[in-house]
Formats: C-alpha cells, sequence, structure tokens
C-alpha cells in the first residue's frame, strides 16, 4: 500500500498542472457535479385554502389536511414547513403570543408543535371564517358582501378595494383577504398578495461530486484566489471524506463579496475554502481568478515536530499526502511561502525525498525551522593566539598556585589565633567570677 501511495504521489506531481486546468471539467466517471444556480421556489397549493393565519413575518396555510407555515431563519431565509393532520382542517389561527392553534372537522382543537401538535387543554376562540366587517376605528372600517366585494370605509366613504376576496380576517391591526387562492395585505383601498417565496436547500443535499476526489487528491501547481460574488449561495461541505456526492454541512447566502481559495472545479460547480472549512459553489457565482502571492525561497529546513503534507494549501484527508518526520535528518527544501487571508495559516510548498521518491506538497510553515548546519560542520576553527605555547605560561601557573596557597595559610592562621584569643578571654572571664569582693570585708 505504501508502494501505490509513493506512486500516486509522484504521478500527481507530474500531471497536478494538467488535473488543475481552469475552466469546466466533466467527471470522468459517474454523474457530472451541478450546482443549483437558485434555490428560491414559490409555494403553491393544491387545493382551496380552507384557512390562514398570520404572527408577524410568519405565516401558516390550511387546505384539505395540509398545513404549510412559513417562516424566517437565524439566517434570514424563508423556510417552508409542512405539516399533515390525521382529519380534514376547519380553521388556522395564531394567538398573541405566537402560537399556532387549529382546529379538524371533528370539532378537536390542537396547539401546534414539531412534528406532532397536542391536544389543547384549553379551548382558543378562533376568528370567524364568515366575517363580512371589521372596524378598525369608530369612522374606519371594512366590509365585504356575499359577492366577494370588499369595500374601505373611511368617515362615511367608500371605496371599493375589488372583488373576488373572501376569508377577510385582521391580524396585528392589519386586515387581510384571499383572492385567488393568495391571501392579500389591505392597506386603506389597496391589495397586495403577500409573498409566498421560500428557499429550498434540499437541492444541496444530492449534489455528485463529480471527479473532485481525484483532482483534491492531485498536487496543485498553482494557488489561486477569488471572491464568491454577493448574494450568492454556497453550501459547506465535509470534506475529511468525498464519496459520489457530497455530504452538506449547510447552505447559505453571501452578504457582501466573500474571499475564498479555489481548490478545484468540477461541472459547473467550484469547491473553495474559506476560513479553514471547505464550501462548493456555481463557478459562474466566482470573481476573476488571482493568483496568490509566493515568496521565492529555495532554502533548506526541517520539520521541528510530525507534521502532515498536502496537495494544496488545505489541510484534510482529502488532500492528505504523507507524513514528514521531524528532526535535522529530513532536509526539506522551501520552493514557495504563501500568505494571505483566504489562507488559515502560512503555507509553504516544499521538495523532499522519502524512500527514494521525490515527494512534493504544503505544510504549514509554522512547522518548519531553517536547516543551519550538518554533523561534518562541526569543526574547529582557528583563533586566539596563534603562537601560543604551554610552556611560556609555567611561571604564570606556579604563580597563581602559590597566591591560591598564601591565601590558605593566612585564612588558617587567622582562624586559629581568633580561637586562642577566645579561649583565654572565657577563662579570664570565669576567675573574675570566682573571685571574692574584697569590699564586703571589715578592715581589721
Amino acid at each position: 500500500m505504501k508502494a501505490n501511495r509513493l506512486f500516486t504521489i509522484a504521478l500527481a506531481s507530474v500531471c497536478g498542472a494538467a488535473i488543475m486546468s481552469v475552466g469546466g471539467a466533466f467527471a470522468a466517471e459517474g454523474n457530472q457535479t451541478y450546482y443549483p444556480q437558485d434555490f428560491e421556489r414559490t409555494l403553491t397549493f393544491e387545493a382551496p385554502l380552507r384557512d390562514y393565519a398570520i404572527s408577524g413575518d410568519t405565516y401558516a396555510f390550511a387546505y384539505g389536511t395540509s398545513i404549510r407555515i412559513l417562516s424566517t431563519d437565524e439566517s434570514g431565509e424563508r423556510q417552508l414547513v409542512p405539516y399533515v393532520h390525521t382529519s380534514e382542517l376547519a380553521a388556522l389561527d395564531y394567538d398573541e403570543k405566537g402560537n399556532l392553534y387549529l382546529k379538524d372537522i371533528m370539532d378537536g382543537t390542537y396547539l401546534y408543535s414539531s412534528p406532532k401538535p397536542a391536544l389543547a387543554e384549553e379551548g382558543h376562540e378562533f376568528q370567524k371564517l364568515s366575517r363580512s366587517r371589521i372596524d378598525l376605528n369608530e369612522e374606519v372600517f371594512y366590509t365585504l358582501n356575499n359577492e366577494g366585494v370588499l369595500t374601505y370605509w373611511n368617515e362615511g366613504n367608500d371605496t371599493q378595494v375589488g372583488d373576488g376576496y373572501s376569508l377577510l380576517k385582521e391580524y396585528g391591526g392589519a386586515i387581510y383577504a384571499v383572492k385567488d387562492n393568495v391571501p392579500h395585505k389591505i392597506t386603506e383601498s389597496t391589495a397586495e398578495a403577500i409573498s409566498l417565496s421560500y428557499t429550498d436547500f434540499n437541492g444541496a443535499k444530492n449534489i455528485y461530486s463529480g471527479d473532485t476526489k481525484s483532482k483534491l487528491e492531485s498536487v496543485s501547481d498553482r494557488v489561486e484566489t477569488a471572491q464568491i460574488i454577493k448574494d450568492a449561495y454556497y453550501t459547506q461541505i465535509n470534506a475529511e471524506v468525498i464519496g459520489e456526492k457530497f455530504t452538506p454541512v449547510r447552505t447559505q447566502k453571501t452578504t457582501g463579496n466573500t474571499p475564498c481559495l479555489i481548490l478545484c472545479e468540477s461541472g459547473n460547480a467550484s469547491v473553495v475554502s474559506i476560513g479553514g472549512d471547505c464550501y462548493v459553489t456555481a463557478t459562474e457565482n466566482l470573481t476573476e481568478r488571482a493568483y496568490c502571492q509566493s515568496n521565492t525561497d529555495g532554502k533548506t529546513y526541517y520539520a521541528i515536530e510530525e507534521v502532515g503534507v498536502y496537495t494544496c494549501p488545505f489541510m484534510s484527508d482529502s488532500t492528505f499526502i504523507t507524513t514528514l518526520p521531524s528532526g535535522a535528518t529530513h532536509e526539506v527544501t522551501v520552493l514557495e511561502k504563501f500568505v494571505h487571508t483566504v489562507l488559515s495559516t502560512e503555507f509553504c510548498k516544499i521538495s523532499f525525498k522519502q524512500d527514494g521518491e521525490t515527494v512534493t506538497g504544503y505544510v504549514a510553515a509554522s512547522f518548519l525551522t531553517p536547516y543551519q548546519f550538518s554533523a561534518e560542520d562541526f569543526k574547529p576553527t582557528e583563533g586566539g593566539d596563534k603562537d601560543f605555547d604551554y610552556r611560556t605560561n609555567v611561571v604564570s601557573v606556579v604563580l597563581a598556585v602559590l597566591i591560591v596557597g598564601l591565601v590558605l595559610i593566612a585564612v588558617l592562621y587567622i582562624t586559629i589565633a581568633g580561637k586562642k584569643r577566645d579561649k583565654n578571654s572565657r577563662g579570664k572571664r570565669k576567675k573574675h567570677r570566682n573571685q571574692p569582693d574584697y569590699d564586703d570585708y571589715d578592715d581589721d
């Protein structure tokens, strides 16, 4: 297996430039990579609306046994949540807290929750679907007659909004009515259909990888960058294992031009990296390519600790070539150094020998240190006094020994003399303590 890997490395070094060519690439076998150009959809109903409910920018629609909910997620995308009830639905309604209630034709009232609504413990009073008048205040109101004509009344003056309306309701102080099976928001005498658009990212869950795997396994002879244009969709993928299809993590839209490192192209798509993560997007979403500036080095280095070597400046299992052992015995030549905001760290393109084969790849620069010398370079250098002779220093050495000896003798003498003085002093003090005090005797 090791021999096969070395053969792959050698072949990749020779063929890398051809494989990484610019332009659309087609999968050599299997399915071609295709990234959807648009994820936006418009909700349609298979049957006439039975009811609808509105809470802020969240809409719920009921028809037959189905409920469709449109809401905005944290990324600002409109998402569709479908639900099918056990029996036909009769009414929908949101309360002031944003809770969605539903009633079926069996007169059961439920509080909606995912994945299955729970039977409501307390009854909820639904808006009447047969309402023919809604008052905003004493002077302003709306009427809906049996022919579906909606009229706006303001201080006794009436203006027709239009005909063909039904299901007149009020949410958050605004008036809504259904026309052409789509709820409309009514502002004075003007009606505007609410948006039924949403994003459907299911298409990003089934994108074929094409020849991406083989391209990521090939050593890149150049490092290219670009930007994903504003408002373009791109999907984060798991780069550790590239199978028949990409494994998506999440799909999102750019809020501005987003710099990226181009790893390869496949079909109509480009695989790129941003901040150490891997993404796929439509190639037409990229701005013009640019070469990543590099510094030519050519110096010899070695790894301060074991480090992985990769086919491009992106570290993952899918781009892994081999491991560079640590230590000065494993010399490498740094061909180029790359520093760019799209790179997770500074990278070096290196070349070294492994089992008799030349390996070329990319490593993180922080793992390398310059090679300063080899073992055979440890040769003593000439310096100091060229006329140095040990014989000329005998006198100096003897004098130094004599001086040290005299110092030691002086210290010893001082120590002994000090001890004698201390002993005599203690004897005198003892004698004085034993001598009587003649002042205590009377003179005869």
